[in-house]
Formats: C-alpha cells, structure tokens, sequence
C-alpha cells in the first residue's frame, strides 16, 4: 500500500482498503509468541495530514484473529484493535551525523521517515499490527489455566493436586517472610 504526497491535499486525505489475506497471514505468523490464525476479511483505515514536510498518519483497523490460549491451551477467537498515530518526517542527509548518546522523548517514538515523494505504507502497517497483538493471549480475564501437577483444564474440573510444594531452589525465599 502506498501514499503519494501528491494525494494528501489541504483537508488531508482518507484511505481505506482491504488487507491482502495472504500478507496478513504472512505477519502473523513466524517469531511470535503464539500463532494467529485471520479470521473472516480486515480493512484498514487510514487518514493523513500534511504539516509542511511532515505527515501526519492515524490509522484503525479491528483484526478478528484465532489463537491459543496461552494458560489453558484452549483455541479462541479474539479481536484484536490496531490503533496509531505516527508522525512521518522526511529522511535526514546521510551528511548529518547524529550524537551517539540521544535520550529519546515518548514523541521521538511516534515519529518515522520517509524519502521521496511517495510512502510505503505496508512495512508501517506490518509493525503496528505486531506491536497491537498480545504476546499471552487469554480467553478470559479469569481464565484458570491448567494444573501445573496434571495437566488437567482446571476451567473444566477441579483437581486433587498438591500445589503448595515448593521447589527446592526456592525455599530459601520462603524464610525471608517470616522476619
């Protein structure tokens, strides 16, 4: 997906479109912590702003993923909302040498380049949506997870398990509580 400069006018511009199923597959899966599966057709929406040379991008888009629970292991459907804001600056001359030790500001972190006269917007939209997506997905806030002694799903049954034995290598932490 690509913006043109040129398309930005005075009042901004409004883009919407479809995510490719196929790329959206393609990010959601590999270095994750847990496997998304898409579930049913995601569309985008993006706005943009020009403040000079600078652009301004919010976007939104709601993915309806499929997953694993991450304690109980059980599939469930989740939705998952990407929703940013970034600020677009053209690239710096390759002359213009930046400090080593740059403290960076909460708004140097919203802030991205871009060259020429045209914006790839699909690596942007790539990060977003893998920083949007939770790296434990649960199928419930009170998920109960499974017995770390059996294995059994305690959301389904109770167990008779012992879980109050402490490993070894931690008892000695156990005796700082009691001064």
């Amino acid at each position: 997906m690509r913006l043109s400069l040129t398309q930005i006018g005075e009042d901004g511009c409004q883009i919407e479109r479809d995510l490719d199923m196929d790329w959206l597959s393609q990010v959601l899966t590999g270095k994750l912590t847990s496997d998304f599966r898409v579930v049913g057709e995601h569309r985008v929406r993006i706005n943009a702003q020009r403040m000079g040379l600078d652009v301004y991008l919010s976007a939104e888009c709601v993915l309806r993923l499929q997953t694993e629970c991450s304690a109980c292991m059980q599939d469930f459907e989740l939705e998952v909302p990407a929703v940013f804001s970034l600020t677009l600056k053209p690239r710096p001359q390759s002359g213009q040498a930046s400090p080593d030790d740059v403290e960076l500001s909460r708004e140097d972190l919203e802030e991205c380049f871009y060259e020429g006269d045209v914006i790839d917007l699909t690596e942007i939209l790539r990060e977003q949506i893998i920083l949007a997506l939770p790296m434990y997905p649960r199928c419930s806030p009170d998920c109960k997870g499974l017995c770390p002694v059996c294995g059994i799903d305690l959301n389904q049954k109770a167990c008779d398990c012992r879980r109050d034995e402490v490993d070894s290598r931690l008892v000695v932490l156990k005796t700082l509580t009691k001064n």
